[in-house]
This record gives structure tokens, C-alpha cells and sequence, in this order.
């Protein structure tokens, strides 16, 4: 069982992504006290003509640490994928409920590249696979 589970798959749902949230709204105001650059703040964007282009070759498990960016920018989600805005919530929480339900989810799709992996498709995948602390995901790659 996952932790901080109350055994009521939807509430634990929505209490992930109010963790994931808060983890957000901390680290934007440890980066605004430390008077940080804000050049991490949405994942890194490889863009979709370098990396969509490909069709996906190979299914196998990634580290879920070595996802860095995305083919196309995302305001709503942060460097690590953390949600970044409410907009996200419903399909998060879904994701979320049926990671905690057992129910298989189809795999991401990403584009690897020498710094690591670019999210073509399954950034909600990826942000709640994180949250639930999560360390591999299947995916196609390409």
C-alpha cells in the first residue's frame, strides 16, 4: 500500500495532488527567498520538430529521474513535474486514483536524448508517478 493512505482511494487521490501542490508552492518560495533565477521553473522544452519526428522504437522502463524536460513547453507543471496550476487537478486526481486502484495505465512516450529523456506524451503520468514516489515508468521510446 502506498503511504499516507487512508484507504479511500479517492481522498488519497486528492490529498496526493494537495501534497504535490504544496511541494510546488515550497519551492517556488525557497527559490524566491534565495533569490534564484527563474530559468527552472517549467520543465526543459526540446521542442516538437527535434523530437516528434520519430516514431516510438522500443517499450522498456525508465528511471523516472532521468525524465528531464518536454518536446513542448508546459506552464503547468514544474521542472520536476510538480503541478503548477489547479487547471491539472481533475486529470491528475484520476491518474492518481487509478495508480492507487492497481489500474494499468498505458505508457509514456518520450524521446531520449544525451542529457536524458523529453516527455512526448504523459506528463500527468509522470508528475503522479513522482508524487507517489515512484522511481521507474514504462515507456515508448523514440
Amino acid at each position: 500500500m502506498l503511504s499516507h493512505a487512508t484507504g479511500m482511494p479517492i481522498i488519497d487521490a486528492s490529498e496526493d495532488f494537495l501534497r504535490a501542490r504544496r511541494a510546488n508552492r515550497i519551492r517556488r518560495a525557497g527559490s524566491w527567498l534565495a533569490r534564484r533565477p527563474r530559468c527552472a521553473r517549467h520543465p526543459r522544452v526540446l521542442g516538437a520538430a527535434t523530437g516528434a519526428a520519430h516514431a516510438p522504437r522500443s517499450l522498456e522502463v525508465i528511471p523516472l529521474s532521468e525524465i528531464v524536460g518536454t518536446i513542448e513547453p508546459s506552464v503547468n507543471f514544474d521542472a520536476r513535474f510538480r503541478p503548477s496550476s489547479e487547471h491539472v487537478r481533475a486529470r491528475w486526481e484520476r491518474i492518481a486514483l487509478a495508480h492507487r486502484r492497481g489500474v494499468a495505465l498505458p505508457p509514456i512516450a518520450v524521446v531520449r536524448r544525451p542529457d536524458g529523456y523529453y516527455v512526448v506524451d504523459g506528463r500527468h503520468r509522470v508528475s503522479v508517478a513522482l508524487a507517489l514516489g515512484q522511481r521507474e515508468i514504462e515507456a515508448w521510446i523514440a
